[in-house]
């Protein structure tokens, strides 16, 4: 008689995301090719931020401080790659 073993798969979602946007004061936040907010949580994955309406007011939440998309346009730069 033959006992079979359960097997454990893991399914990555393996997706790259290309920086090309980086939030001044904020090293952790930046803005992917596809224009949504990333950011790298503790262990170092990369998280995708949702974006939120206060009121009638868009923008994001970083830090747990609310910017709205006007607040937050002068803080972007241009990320350098580095390679």
């Amino acid at each position: 008689m033959c006992k079979k073993m359960a097997t454990k798969i893991a399914v990555i979602n393996a997706e790259f995301v290309v920086r090309s946007w980086n939030v001044e004061g904020y090293p952790n936040y930046f803005f992917g090719q596809d224009k949504k907010l990333y950011r790298f949580d503790s262990r170092g994955r990369v998280k995708q931020n949702k974006r939120v309406v206060i009121g009638t007011t868009q923008g994001y939440v970083l830090k747990s401080r609310f910017y709205s998309l006007k607040q937050l346009r002068p803080m972007l730069r241009r990320h350098l790659d580095t390679a």
